[in-house]
């Protein structure tokens, strides 16, 4: 090629994410050799191998190494300035790259990116459902433009923003006998069985922090069961496992389908902050700047409060 073409760039970012060319194939939604192909002009132009191939794998060369963050970074300013550029004729146009790793983000965002898209017809929004760690990495790297996250890395580039406060709930069968009472105490916990989130979960971390307010450490509830997400909760509750906290967005439509029942604790109130999160020292492309302007209006913030109180149904 006479000179570096940018769908080649495009495609050894993908590559050196996945070290292996047919996944990232699947990822581009191209052939293995199509990508062989494009890593191979790649090398051929810049007079260098870019990846180690042996048996056990790939893994990037010095020199891949030194490209790939140059790579991103080039990516990601084409895209602020095709959007920027596009954007001056008076309506936003672009693509805006969401990851999340909030199980309430996942609940909220189609609600939120349907009345975004009802202003801006041009935006085509992509989210992506992630790992906590790969969202930061993905925000570090200029594969998302923006992320939402339950709980916050300490990440020096990473920025926030307010988007929901999200509260978390006692859920228990209906037929539960504390279900009719006017409270229950934060020690009758321990009496009773308890289905919990993953140790690394925002969930978690909310419900043990406000349980040692009271001298409870979590491991001193009968955790009989841990599940990886708030749907697989929700159904153990219903099913008789156990009791759990979950969020007051995932237990209001199954509350109001007589699935489960809400009962309220005695000075004990739990949340959990969901953010928005975005790259400190680089600039937000239009699309993204629009975005977080728009979930702060009052239109948006009305809407998730009638979602967390169940007076909107979810998507």
């Amino acid at each position: 090629m006479s000179m570096m073409d940018v769908r080649s760039l495009e495609v050894f970012v993908v590559a050196a994410q996945h070290l292996n060319f047919t996944e990232a194939g699947r990822a581009l939604g191209v052939t293995q050799p199509a990508v062989s192909q494009q890593i191979r002009s790649l090398e051929d132009y810049l007079g260098v191998e870019l990846f180690k191939r042996s048996q056990v794998g790939l893994n990037l060369t010095t020199a891949g190494e030194i490209l790939l963050p140059l790579a991103q970074e080039i990516l990601i300013k084409l895209r602020q300035v095709e959007a920027t550029v596009r954007s001056t004729e008076g309506s936003l146009m672009g693509d805006l790259l969401i990851g999340v790793s909030a199980t309430v983000g996942a609940y909220i965002l189609p609600h939120i990116v349907a009345r975004f898209r009802a202003l801006h017809p041009d935006i085509h929004v992509l989210t992506s459902l992630v790992e906590r760690e790969a969202l930061y990495q993905g925000i570090a790297s200029g594969a998302f433009d923006l992320g939402i996250t339950d709980l916050r890395l300490e990440r020096h580039s990473a920025q926030y923003q307010p988007l929901f406060t999200d509260r978390l709930v006692l859920v228990t069968p209906v037929n539960h006998p504390w279900v009719g009472r006017p409270r229950v105490s934060a020690h009758e916990l321990l009496s009773e069985a308890f289905i919990c989130r993953e140790s690394a979960s925002a969930c978690r971390a909310a419900v043990s922090a406000t349980l040692a307010e009271y001298g409870i450490g979590v491991n001193q509830l009968q955790i009989v069961m841990e599940v990886p997400n708030a749907d697989a909760l929700a159904m153990a509750v219903e099913h008789g496992v156990g009791l759990s906290f979950i969020s007051q967005l995932t237990a209001m439509p199954r509350v109001k389908l007589g699935r489960l029942a809400i009962v309220q604790m005695e000075d004990f109130q739990l949340k959990n902050d969901v953010e928005i999160v975005c790259h400190a020292e680089r600039t937000t492309s239009p699309v993204g700047q629009a975005f977080c302007e728009f979930v702060r209006s009052e239109e948006i913030q009305n809407l998730l409060e009638a979602l967390a109180i169940g007076e909107a149904q979810l998507a």
